[in-house]
């Protein structure tokens, strides 16, 4: 930060602030946590509880990895015009690319 005096002051007058709120956060925190430990309606739970229940994602994807069509041949709905286009000329090029010929196997 500068070294000018208008700087200077305004750190300290920061750091005086922040003394003063330090007092009213803390109040408003454990007011909050008082407030949750009577709630009944609301379930703590630990982390571990919640890696436990954890969704399923291992679900498979409607759409193809490579070439991000469905079976109907429509891209999803989330996807822009301009990735529709990338990801088009990117198939067309994967058509276009010769297949590997065994070598080996043509001599036999």
């Amino acid at each position: 930060m500068a070294k000018s005096l208008r700087s200077k002051h305004r750190r300290k007058m920061r750091a005086i602030k922040r003394e003063k709120n330090l007092v009213k956060e803390k109040v408003m925190l454990n007011n909050m946590l008082e407030a949750a430990k009577k709630n009944q309606d609301v379930e703590m739970k630990t982390a571990k509880e919640i890696k436990e229940d954890a969704m399923d994602t291992t679900t498979k994807s409607e759409y193809s990895s490579k070439r991000m069509l469905n079976e109907k041949g429509n891209y999803p709905k989330w996807m822009n015009q301009r990735k529709i286009s990338q990801v088009k000329a990117k198939n067309a090029r994967r058509k276009k690319k010769p297949q590997k010929v065994d070598v080996k196997a043509k001599r036999t």
